[in-house]
């Protein structure tokens, strides 16, 4: 009994207790995750499914976010290598979307390198050099491809060349291999935009190539553009840009963020892009002055572009140069947001101003890159306040340094004086001509002229009273 009554005593001491924690864990706030996607399936699929999902167009391998091929053919063709040789290949990633007739399309989220390189064996969309590699060991390195690889092809391309074609049981082998893909269903585009940034595989994104993964209303009309000028129009061909990997989308959106700070002037530096492209929603003024602004801007550089006489004259490439640089572009384009509305101005007109302009950066800056000093130089130039770099300009003043000389029966001293470093930029000076003969004058001249420039700053300071006659 004595036992009961304890356990009893035990039972009403602990039940107190209970509730009070009960109603503590009650008021305490509980954390909840938001925004939690459906859980993905996770498949296997073979490769010749999914070459025949690519030829039919039911995989969408570049949605606005995604970047260009950038693996080279020794990549890809380790990729397949890798599949015959059973190696682990990182999973690919889908949305999957159904239409209303029960069509079902598959975005590739992650893995566009992985699948164009299967469908690039298969049809031979590809140079000579790609092939699988049969090698003594396991290991795929350049050693071991001088080492004895030998190539193998999926199907012969040209009837006139010769070339190894891949046994018909490792072709079958081939397009019975699998490869694990995870789905998600009905993602929207900005999950799909998160999921793609956080999931990136193999090469790191570059600058631009994330700018492309951004939503908003100023990121939608750099899309826009970019697809008008470059992939329908290809201006990029007729100014001779530069814009894979993300550097045309990149160079669209540096100019758009110039044009959105007129009439002032602010460095298009990474943070301002960033913060122009992650805008959520733009006030009809700012439409007016950014977007449409722009796109009016953008056109007339590719009216400019599209007339071989104004191209020429508005982007002129000295020896040696076979590229626009960003910075021009971006400039050249800024220039005319800031002048296509003066009355009477036209076209020739704005490419003259453009050639100018360029032309007197060249001469400037050594290095076109789009730093803070080359952009002010710009942002100067056209707001005419150019200064030439010339470097016959008058020197500053040069800096002098006594030293003590050793005891001697004269007190004197030492003078040494620091000239100006030799100026990068090229000197207006030219040396005479063979058949400009030199005067008595000049010789007198030349005979009583400094024979350093050391000598020249320290008459120049000290005057030339102490010059001995």
């Amino acid at each position: 009994m004595s036992s009961d009554s304890e356990l009893t005593e035990l039972s009403e001491y602990e039940g107190p207790a209970g509730g009070q924690n009960k109603r503590r864990r009650k008021s305490m706030s509980e954390y909840k995750i938001t925004n939690v996607l459906q859980q993905p399936i996770t498949s296997s699929y073979a490769t010749s499914w999914l070459h025949t999902l690519m030829t039919e167009g039911d995989i969408k391998l570049d949605p606005e976010y995604q970047r260009d091929v950038v693996w080279s053919d020794l990549k890809q063709s380790k990729l397949i290598d890798s599949i015959l040789r059973n190696y682990y290949i990182p999973p690919v990633i889908f949305s999957l979307s159904s239409d209303n007739k029960g069509n079902q399309t598959r975005v590739c989220i992650d893995g566009k390198q992985r699948l164009t390189s299967i469908y690039r064996y298969v049809y031979f969309f590809a140079p000579p050099s790609f092939a699988v590699k049969s090698l003594p060991t396991m290991k795929l390195s350049r050693r071991a491809d001088k080492d004895g690889g030998v190539s193998y092809y999926f199907q012969q391309a040209d009837p006139t060349k010769r070339c190894r074609l891949l046994p018909e049981n490792l072709k079958r082998q081939f397009r019975n291999k699998t490869m694990i893909c995870v789905e998600y269903r009905d993602l929207s585009g900005a999950a799909e935009r998160d999921i793609f940034q956080r999931v990136q595989l193999g090469m790191a994104l570059t600058t631009g190539e994330t700018f492309q993964s951004y939503d908003g209303p100023v990121a939608k009309f750099v899309h826009k553009m970019h697809a008008q000028l470059f992939e329908e129009n290809q201006l990029d061909v007729s100014l001779r840009l530069t814009i894979d990997r993300g550097k045309g989308f990149q160079g669209l959106a540096r100019t758009i963020v110039c044009i959105a700070k007129l009439p002032d002037y602010t460095h298009p530096s990474q943070v301002q892009q960033t913060k122009l492209l992650q805008k959520s929603s733009l006030t009809e003024e700012e439409n007016q002055n950014i977007l449409r602004k722009s796109e009016r801007a953008l056109n007339i550089i590719w009216d400019i572009g599209n007339d071989e006489r104004l191209r020429e004259r508005a982007f002129p490439l000295p020896a040696r140069t076979s590229r626009t640089s960003p910075v021009e572009f971006c400039f050249s384009t800024l220039l005319v947001a800031m002048r296509m509305d003066r009355p009477g101005i036209t076209k020739s007109q704005l490419a003259e101003q453009i050639g100018d302009m360029n032309s007197a950066m060249r001469a400037l800056h050594v290095d076109m890159r789009t730093n803070d000093k080359v952009s002010s130089s710009f942002w100067n130039y056209i707001n005419g306040r150019h200064v030439v770099n010339v470097a016959s300009a008058t020197p500053p003043q040069a800096t002098v340094q006594f030293i003590q000389s050793e005891p001697s029966n004269v007190k004197t001293k030492k003078v040494r004086v620091k000239g100006l470093a030799t100026p990068q930029t090229p000197s207006t000076t030219r040396a005479p001509l063979a058949f400009e003969a030199e005067t008595p004058i000049a010789s007198r001249q030349k005979a009583s002229a400094p024979r350093s420039e050391s000598s020249a700053q320290f008459y120049k300071v000290f005057g030339s009273a102490t010059r001995q006659p």
